[in-house]
């Protein structure tokens, strides 16, 4: 290993020597430190002043490189179940660095893990299962390609519809596709443990591709809180799904949870559309069943209806008869009154300076009426003037007095009824003279 400044990648030797290239290849960008990237920036005579983080830097000189390299030349990416993470190259010896954002795969029990930088002769490494580390540089080597489960080589369409046919759950990594963050990092990384890829690939589809290539409403489902997202689908149908779970960085643990819960899922979801499969004559016969139910149901419906209605017109009718039996009753009693009336102002009126009955008589509507009597006038006479009082001419003023059909006299003080035997007693022998109160009360009340 060479001496180095601090902060410089470690270079590891190859059988030739190996030296520092000013440029790159543009899969390494992400193994640069600042201070690399700006110098390798400058030597492309890029101006960036205004970058103020690592990963604005980063994608500068991405832009610089891919204008750079020849038509058809290789820049990094995934293909036949592994990812490309190639650090620094070392130049023509093949050395490759250790180096910051890099992978690397711990000698002692081959465990990988992503290097978030080089202090020294120290790594700071953050494993699969999400801890992290401080680890000797020297017992890492560089890993330049991290396998990942074995990939769908299509759209997500096809993927989701390959995913339904063959009954198995849909795993949707989605990348930024622009420079590797640190959470699309640690992403690979949880993909590139064994148990994951052998459980994702016996039992999954597993699609990996960039935001960009997904329509928005996927996008929506599959990465709501933006890329990296990986996330657990289960296929409804060709065109439909429903995502169980999506998260922006997991570690291999917390994935296997959500694997195993999304396989129950799956196995619940396709449970149900077994128990929902039922022959096309039973699901005929069971449609003619529900019709011929809703049917006669409809027909008790209008049944009911129609003698809800009938009913209707029963009550109407009867209500209707009994309000013209009323109206029948109250011309007749109407008739009655008027001759009352008629009889009643043909009595002969007291003489004057004879003894009189003057009769204060209150009605059940509050309203008050009064009359000059002769003292040996009649109740009888009282009662037809309290029957047709409201047509008499001294009460025309009261245009809202109502007599009821039956009703009773009382004496108001002391409180007394005056009975039919007593219509033919004269008032001062009931007395009423000089001066009284009366009551009419109303029977049916």
């Amino acid at each position: 290993r060479e001496v180095r400044a601090p902060g410089e990648p470690f270079w590891v030797k190859s059988n030739t020597n190996s030296k520092r290239v000013r440029h790159i290849p543009l899969s390494a960008a992400m193994g640069l430190s600042v201070r690399q990237l700006k110098e390798q920036l400058t030597a492309h005579g890029v101006d960036f002043s205004t970058c103020r983080e690592k990963s604005e830097l980063q994608e500068l000189l991405e832009e610089a490189l891919a204008r750079e390299a020849p038509k058809g030349s290789p820049t990094g990416g995934t293909s036949g179940g592994s990812f490309a993470a190639a650090p620094p190259s070392g130049g023509s010896g093949g050395g490759i660095a250790l180096a910051d954002g890099g992978f690397a795969v711990r000698e002692a029990d081959g465990r990988r893990c992503w290097v978030e930088f080089v202090d020294g002769h120290d790594a700071l490494c953050l494993w699969a299962d999400g801890s992290d580390g401080i680890v000797a540089a020297a017992e890492l080597q560089p890993e330049p390609t991290m396998p990942v489960p074995r990939p769908f080589h299509g759209t997500f369409e096809t993927a989701r519809t390959e995913a339904f046919l063959s009954g198995r759950l849909l795993v949707a990594a989605v990348h930024s596709g622009a420079a590797q963050s640190k959470a699309e990092r640690l992403m690979i990384l949880t993909l590139a443990t064994e148990e994951v890829t052998s459980l994702v690939d016996e039992n999954a589809v597993f699609w990996r591709g960039a935001a960009t290539e997904l329509r928005e409403p996927h996008l929506q489902q599959l990465a709501p809180e933006g890329a990296p997202s990986l996330a657990m689908v289960l296929p409804l149908a060709i065109d439909a799904m429903r995502v169980l779970s999506h998260s922006q960085g997991m570690g291999s643990d917390v994935f296997i949870g959500e694997f195993v819960t999304a396989l129950g899922e799956v196995e619940e979801y396709r449970k149900a559309l077994e128990a929902r499969s039922v022959s096309d004559a039973a699901l005929l016969r069971m449609e003619q069943d529900e019709e011929f139910a809703a049917s006669l149901a409809a027909d008790k419906v209008a049944q009911e209806a129609a003698q809800a209605a009938n009913s209707l017109d029963e009550a109407a009718a009867a209500l209707s008869a009994v309000q013209a039996a009323r109206d029948q009753e109250a011309e007749q009693l109407t008739k009655k009154r008027r001759l009352l009336l008629d009889e009643f102002l043909s009595e002969q009126v007291p003489p004057e300076g004879s003894s009189t009955a003057r009769l204060m008589l209150r009605l059940p509507g509050g309203q008050r009426i009064q009359r000059t009597f002769g003292a040996q006038d009649k109740l009888s006479k009282v009662r037809r003037w309290a029957e047709c009082c409201p047509w008499l001419p001294e009460t025309s003023a009261h245009q809202d007095l109502k007599i009821p059909a039956h009703f009773e006299l009382n004496l108001a003080f002391p409180r007394r009824q005056l009975a039919s035997h007593e219509d033919e007693m004269a008032l001062s022998e009931l007395g009423l003279a000089p001066s009284a109160a009366l009551l009419l009360i109303d029977r049916a009340a």
